[in-house]
This record gives C-alpha cells, sequence and structure tokens, in this order.
C-alpha cells in the first residue's frame, strides 16, 4: 500500500491525542497488557470554569476513582476524563487542562496514558524504528552507497538488517539468507525496513516483475543511474520512495500493504500530468475528459467554495443558495430550532437539519451547512459518476511502480527472496470522493479528499459528527457530567435571531 500517505493519515490523527481515538483502539503498557479505548468527555463543554465551580466539578466525580495524568494549577479551568475498557472492567483517567476548545479535537490529551500507549499502525511502525525517516538523517537525492554508509551509522555493521542491506547495494543475487535481527519482527522488517531495500534493488535489477516497462516509459532507460528520495515532500504523492534520473525523470514505488489510503485532487492531477508521457496515457486523458474536469474543477474552487460548486452541479442546491450559505459566514452560533426564522428556504433548511450535531443549540450554520452539502455531494459524486474508475485508471497507470516483498522466516535465519513488480499497477479498486476528513459542522480543514479502495473496501462516508470518539459514554460518568455541565444556575433566554442573514445581532 502507499504507506507514506497511511503514516501521514494515522500521525494526523494521533496528533490530536485522546482527540483522535476511535472506541475500540488499543492501548498497550510495556508488559503486554492491552485496555480498549471508550470514550473521551470534557468539562465544560467549552470554555472554562471559575475556580469555585472547578471544584464542585472536581467534588461530583470524585467517587470516580480517576488517575489524573497531570497536576492541577492555579491557571485551571477545565478538563477532559477518558475512560477504557480493561480486564477488571472500567478505568478512567484525567487531565487538567487551561480552558476546554470548542473544536474538540482542539482539546489535546497525549496518547501516551500512564505506561499506556497507543497501539495503532503508525505507532506501531514509529516504534519499530526501522523506516527511512527513523534510520536516515539525510533521505533525498541518495546513491546506494549513502544509504549503506548512513545504515552502518545508525545500526552498526554487525547488526544482520545492515548485512542484507549491503548485499542488495552490491548487487548480489536473490535470494538472501541473513540471521534473524534481534528485537525486530518480521512484519517491521517486511512493511517497513524493505522501503529502504525496494529502490535499491530497482537499481541492481533485483527484482522479477515489468518495473522496466515504467523505466523505459518514464526514464527514457532503467532504474541504473537514478538517485533515490524518502523525503516526504517528494514522496507524498501516493509512494514511499521515488528514483529520479539525472533528466529530472522520475518514477516512484509503492510498498505493498495495508488496507486504504487517501489522496488529494492534487495528488490525482500529477498523475494526469505523468500520463502525458504515454501514448496510452493520452488516451486515457482523452477517454476521462470529464472527470478530470470536474478534478480541476474541485481543486480550483478551493476548500470552502468547493461543495458549493459540486452542490450547484448535481442539484443540491441552486446558485441563489449558494450565495445564501456564503452570507452565513459572518453570522454568528445559533439553535438550530430558529432557523425558521432566518428564512433561508425549505431546501437549506431541509439540509440543516438532516444532518446531526452534537451541540444543536449553538450552530454554527456555516459549516455546517457547507458540510451537508459537501457530504451530499460526494455521494452524488461516487454513485452516479464514473469518477472512481477513471480515477482507478489514471492512478494505476501514472509512474507508479507497486513492489512487493516476497519473503520467509525460519527459526534462527531470514530469507529475502524476491521484490515482484507490477506496471501498469492494478492494486487500485477504486477511488471515492470524500467529505469526512475536512468538513464538519464546526470547521473546514481543508478540501474534498479521495478515499482509495486497493481490494479491502474502504470506510463509507457518514454525516455524523467527526469528533470520532463514542456519543454515548458510560452510564456512570454521564450522570456525574449532567450534575456539572448543568449546575443550579440561571439559564439566559436565547437571543433572537434575526432574518437578516450576515447582519444577526445577539442581545447583550
Amino acid at each position: 500500500m502507499m504507506r507514506d500517505i497511511i503514516t501521514k493519515l494515522e500521525l494526523l490523527t494521533e496528533s490530536t491525542g485522546l482527540a483522535g481515538r476511535k472506541p475500540g483502539d488499543t492501548f498497550r503498557d510495556s508488559k503486554g497488557n492491552e485496555i480498549k479505548f471508550s470514550n473521551l468527555q470534557f468539562f465544560p463543554n467549552s470554555g472554562k470554569f471559575d475556580p469555585k465551580q472547578l471544584e464542585v466539578a472536581l467534588k461530583q466525580l470524585s467517587k470516580k476513582n480517576i488517575q489524573w495524568l497531570n497536576a492541577k494549577s492555579g491557571r485551571t479551568g477545565g478538563f477532559g476524563i477518558a475512560s477504557f475498557e480493561g480486564p477488571d472492567g472500567t478505568i478512567y483517567f484525567g487531565r487538567y487542562l487551561e480552558s476546554i476548545k470548542p473544536n474538540f479535537t482542539d482539546n489535546y490529551i497525549p496518547n501516551n496514558i500512564g505506561d499506556y500507549k497507543f497501539a495503532g499502525k503508525a505507532a506501531a511502525k514509529a516504534q519499530a524504528g526501522l523506516s527511512p525517516q527513523d534510520l536516515l538523517t539525510k533521505k533525498d537525492n541518495l546513491t546506494s552507497k549513502e544509504i549503506v554508509k548512513q545504515l552502518s551509522t545508525k545500526l552498526g555493521t554487525d547488526n544482520p538488517l545492515y548485512l542484507v542491506a549491503y548485499k542488495i547495494a552490491k548487487g548480489e543475487s536473490l535470494p538472501i539468507q541473513f540471521p534473524k535481527p534481534e528485537g525486530v519482527s518480521f512484519s517491521a522488517f517486511s512493511d517497513y525496513f524493505c522501503e529502504i531495500l525496494q529502490p535499491m534493488a530497482l537499481q541492481n535489477g533485483q527484482y522479477s516483475g515489468n518495473a522496466g516497462e515504467a523505466a523505459e516509459i518514464f526514464l527514457d532507460g532503467d532504474f541504473s543511474d537514478t538517485l533515490i528520495s524518502f523525503d516526504t515532500a517528494k514522496t507524498a504523492g501516493l509512494s514511499d520512495s521515488i528514483m529520479t534520473n539525472s533528466s529530472g525523470k522520475f518514477v516512484k514505488v509503492s510498498t505493498k500493504g495495508g488496507k486504504g489510503a487517501e489522496a488529494s485532487s492534487k495528488n490525482l492531477l500529477d498523475s494526469v500530468d505523468e500520463l502525458r508521457n504515454t501514448p496510452a496515457g493520452q488516451k486515457l486523458i482523452k477517454k476521462y475528459k470529464k472527470e478530470i474536469d470536474l478534478l480541476n474543477d474541485v481543486k480550483n474552487a478551493g476548500q470552502a467554495n468547493a461543495p458549493l460548486l459540486l452542490g450547484e452541479k448535481f442539484s443540491i442546491i441552486d446558485s441563489k443558495e449558494a450565495d445564501k450559505v456564503r452570507e452565513l459566514k459572518s453570522l454568528g452560533p445559533i439553535n438550530l430550532k430558529n432557523i425558521g426564522k432566518l428564512k433561508l428556504g425549505k431546501n437549506l433548511e431541509k439540509l440543516a437539519n438532516s444532518r446531526t450535531t452534537k451541540t444543536p443549540d449553538s450552530v454554527n450554520l456555516y459549516y455546517h451547512l457547507i458540510a451537508a452539502i459537501a457530504h451530499n455531494a460526494a455521494a452524488k459524486v461516487n454513485e452516479e459518476t464514473n469518477f472512481s474508475k477513471a480515477a482507478s485508471d489514471i492512478l494505476n497507470n501514472g509512474a507508479l511502480v507497486q513492489v512487493y516483498t516476497k519473503a520467509r522466516e525460519s527459526q534462527d535465519n531470514w530469507i529475502l527472496e524476491d521484490f515482484n513488480t507490477v506496471y501498469p499497477g492494478d492494486s487500485i479498486k477504486g477511488v471515492y470522493l470524500s467529505a469526512q476528513k475536512n468538513y464538519s459542522s464546526t470547521d473546514i480543514k481543508g478540501n474534498f479528499t479521495f478515499k482509495i479502495d486497493k481490494g479491502t473496501g474502504v470506510t463509507k462516508d457518514t454525516d455524523e459528527p467527526e469528533s470520532n470518539v463514542d456519543t454515548a459514554p458510560s452510564v456512570e460518568l454521564s450522570k456525574a457530567a449532567k450534575s456539572i455541565i448543568e449546575p443550579k444556575r440561571k439559564i439566559k433566554a436565547e437571543p433572537k435571531v434575526e432574518p437578516n442573514v450576515g447582519r444577526a445581532k445577539r442581545k447583550k
């Protein structure tokens, strides 16, 4: 699979900490014990408590046996409580925060919970420490000799992994047998370390399959005089490494593995440009002109306007409704119950009410409607057009070689048997427009992305709140939460919403 994109997306999710976790995510301690993430709640929902309110809130939860991950300070104005399911029942962890940000995922609690660490794929890769990013200081424009020299410094020349890399760089024929490295899993070797070995093997012809066809088309020769780059700035186009010759021509290398990836419109349009170099590619460009035009439209419209453009194109909204949505950008949060007062029309009201939100009494209607339109537009594109097949053919026929590692293990030795290559690619079975990652009721984080199916399917987009947490907290914590979130206090009347969109005023 195209591991760099998978890893980046997973690490992006991990960078949000516990706010990016999903129910059922596994955390593992140093002894191998596991607990499963259940849910996360923040107190208050948004903003901060004053000191007295904070003490009252903490007192309400004092019987929950919460394990606090940090100390309370004079600046503490809120906290998060995460619950996990372990072999002995529910475990609660808490972290004090200065305040609670309105956007759920902006509230950062690290994925390290005491001795427990998140056991996701990207985390496992980082812990394995065998990727190019882990082992190479210089990652750009490398010869095989330069790669091996860096590995000798990082691993030591007595390390079996250095030995197999050295033999690949020398051009030794496969299969290569070497001693089982101490403390390294076989899957970590084949999945991560072989990302380093594969382009070196291509340079020396130590592969089977038809990668040579890609070299003839895109490099005007073979791989022998190329330089190898693992720099993420260069490999972000759905590949793990890139091999560039002295004329600046290149072929990307993609390691097999994983379940799915995501691409941007730029990734796909870059592949369109690659196809212009081949007669077969030019035929595909002509065949899929309509789909390529759609890609350009999405890219050029920008992240805020792309949903509106597609919304009009697929009759989800009309141009006047698109303008009304744009005018909502200056409107403050409202209660969805009051949407009728804005006189937006039945269609926009229906779109707004069809989308689930965790805070219906305080909705940013601009983001909320953009998200609703984006999700509907993605569904229309995927269900009513030929986009999926078009994008699949474009990616499979670009300057991308798939490499499959064939290796086996015995009790004391591992055997690297072959690097099998495939061009044109055939692993991409479908490409689907997705609004899931970047369009939510609280924010716009980017343009549409494209989910890629490599034969195992992709997660279906849902028009649900993008909080990545369980929307049904445990009963015990839920009861305590209610008493904290709804203390005895005076409730201000809901401000009147004036129908003049863009100039709505609040009572002070």
